[in-house]
């Protein structure tokens, strides 16, 4: 789906696929661009979220949100034995030193060919982590093929490296912080204005370069996994709100940790909610708004009903 221009609740069906469009604050695929990620991230054995106020979030028809959120800080702690450097995406291999990612329990491989990810190594998170890392409390399972021309031009092979980036990066966090399982098929299509996901598995990317980021692959990957898809997504909007009892639960449950919540309903029309539904590339302020938005599509799942 792609962004809608800020404020407007318009939404457009690009044939097959649900698109949603928005102006973007900054860039954004379908809602994103590149994220600002709190220093530290979420690795370490000093990393602890901490709630920081006064960062108002634009989200997609809502305007301008009240509150904070909550950053994950710390800088992380040095992994025993091994040495592992750095990996890529804020990963680090088991026994590697932890520069604000999250230690994966593997060895140093990372993201196998087509983008499906091997048990922990660079770049990918498993649910064992190094000593002085965070454990991932999901096992999700996402995976993807990318389509590519067999001579791709330049403008292709530079779409083609940027996809995968995001798409790696958003498969960690779902991999890490849902139990989701799901084959997409992603491909470079440039008459599409930014990103669009659908219910069958399909993710396809626009010619502006803007969205290919990991921060809209996550809002396009959670369409694919329902968000605004499922043949009931319209029995629970009511006024504006998404009315389901998990994910009311889940929003709750955010806003404790919070000292400025965003809001303190879950808002929704036809394709997409927010807070944490990453509908603009502005909303993320910190990692610990990725984790959120895993956390409310797992909640929003439940009660859609789907496993």
């Amino acid at each position: 789906m792609r962004l809608r221009p800020l404020f407007s609740l318009a939404s457009v069906l690009l044939l097959s696929a649900a698109a949603c469009s928005s102006a973007t604050d900054g860039p954004t695929a379908d809602v994103d661009g590149s994220a600002g990620e709190s220093a530290g991230g979420a690795g370490g054995s000093a990393g602890s979220a901490v709630a920081s106020g006064g960062l108002g979030q634009v989200y997609e028809g809502a305007g301008v949100g009240p509150g904070g959120s909550a950053g994950l800080s710390g800088k992380g702690g040095t992994a025993s034995g091994g040495s592992a450097g750095p990996a890529s995406g804020g990963s680090v291999a088991s026994g590697g030193h932890a520069v604000g990612g999250m230690s994966a329990g593997g060895g140093t491989s990372g993201m196998g060919a087509g983008g499906s990810r091997p048990s922990g190594g660079s770049g990918g998170m498993s649910a064992t982590a190094g000593t002085g890392g965070m454990t991932c409390p999901g096992a999700g399972h996402i995976t993807y093929t990318l389509a590519k021309s067999a001579s791709p031009t330049a403008t292709e092979q530079t779409a083609y490296d940027k996809i995968k980036t995001a798409m790696d990066k958003a498969i960690t966090y779902y991999d890490c912080y849902t139990s989701i399982t799901k084959s997409l098929n992603v491909s470079y299509v440039p008459s599409v204005e930014t990103a669009d996901g659908n219910i069958n598995g399909s993710i396809r990317f626009g010619s502006n370069t803007t969205y290919m980021d990991y921060r809209s692959a996550m809002h396009e990957i959670a369409h694919t996994v329902g968000v605004g898809q499922a043949s009931n997504w319209g029995s629970f909007l009511s006024n504006g709100l998404f009315t389901g009892e998990h994910a009311a639960a889940q929003l709750n449950a955010i806003n404790a940790t919070l000292s400025k919540p965003l809001y303190t309903e879950l808002h929704a029309d036809t394709q997409h909610f927010w807070p944490y539904g990453i509908n603009q590339q502005s909303e993320v302020k910190s990692e610990a708004d990725l984790i959120f938005h895993c956390q409310m599509v797992v909640a929003i799942r439940a009660d859609l009903g789907l496993k």
